[in-house]
């Protein structure tokens, strides 16, 4: 009788310290600490990075989060909290830091490197429409974008605390092949332009498409963009559509994404038909291709 006692105490000894050893090797699934990840970890000036919050499913969790100084706004991307941010073109190649503060007090922060985008130059003339290739011509052209660029800051510079858009991004085009790279500068009878945007094969008249739900901001000629719609898909987030021949929206009016919103044209500063496409995050212009590379997205 004493032998059975005693096995069943050392079975009893044995079956608690089972237990314990599994409560010790499950409480980490069960306390997973809130973690900022970047997509892509390489980034260049002028590229945007995809930053998630694994652990953090609900933006109510998150009470602010900053980029430098500079607020990001998050919205939920496949079940996590995700934000954009641009690296502006001209800006510092240097480390970046990402803080935030959760709902429940928690402080994260996060660095990421951004690196210097490599130099290329490239010839561009004045087209005679414009004045062609003359001094006073590209001082005309350059004072145009000055003014062109400032008004499409205030415009895009605005940022509504939502997203508009519910669905996945589609091109600009139904064959999207790119003509012209971002972030190029281009020298322009001695005076050096940068190219903010990525130029699309679309002969005259291509239906050109909005790349997904968002509000119509801006719909107007101008001298250097040509005819040109901006789309506010909230957040920061614009679309911005160039050199069009017809524009096919109002101000106001809500698109779907592949909405067509005008035809591809030539005005503006502009050698040939195409589509010059630009995408701002929060005021900052960055390379439309990368951006639909953060959806798994290949041009």
């Amino acid at each position: 009788m004493g032998c059975f006692k005693v096995k069943i105490n050392l079975m009893e000894k044995y079956f608690f310290k089972i237990i314990f050893i599994l409560t010790l090797v499950s409480l980490p699934l069960f306390s997973i600490a809130a973690e900022i990840n970047f997509f892509p970890e390489k980034v260049i000036q002028g590229e945007p990075v995809l930053i998630t919050l694994n652990d953090v499913a609900s933006l109510s969790e998150v009470k602010s989060a900053f980029v430098g100084k500079t607020p990001i706004n998050f919205f939920l991307w496949q079940g996590e909290a995700a934000a954009f941010y641009g690296a502006d073109l001209n800006k510092a190649a240097g480390t970046s830091t990402v803080s935030v503060l959760l709902s429940d007090g928690t402080k994260l922060t996060k660095d990421f490197y951004i690196s210097k985008r490599p130099k290329i130059e490239s010839t561009v003339p004045i087209p005679e429409k414009l004045g062609g290739n003359t001094k006073a011509a590209a001082t005309k052209l350059v004072k145009n974008l000055i003014n062109e660029q400032e008004i499409i800051g205030k415009i895009s510079g605005v940022v509504k605390p939502k997203s508009f858009w519910k669905e996945k991004f589609v091109y600009p085009v139904s064959k999207p092949v790119v003509t012209d790279n971002y972030g190029y500068s281009r020298d322009t009878v001695g005076y050096v332009i940068a190219h903010k945007g990525t130029d699309f094969k679309a002969p005259k008249s291509t239906e050109i498409y909005s790349i997904n739900r968002g509000v119509v901001r801006d719909v107007r000629t101008y001298p250097s963009f040509g005819k040109t719609v901006i789309v506010d898909h909230g957040l920061g987030l614009y679309s911005m559509y160039m050199h069009l021949s017809k524009t096919k929206v109002n101000v106001g009016q809500l698109v779907l994404p592949g909405q067509i919103i005008g035809l591809s044209g030539d005005t503006g500063y502009a050698t040939g038909a195409h589509l010059h496409l630009t995408i701002r995050l929060n005021g900052t212009s960055i390379d439309p291709v990368k951006f639909y590379e953060l959806f798994g997205m290949k041009i």
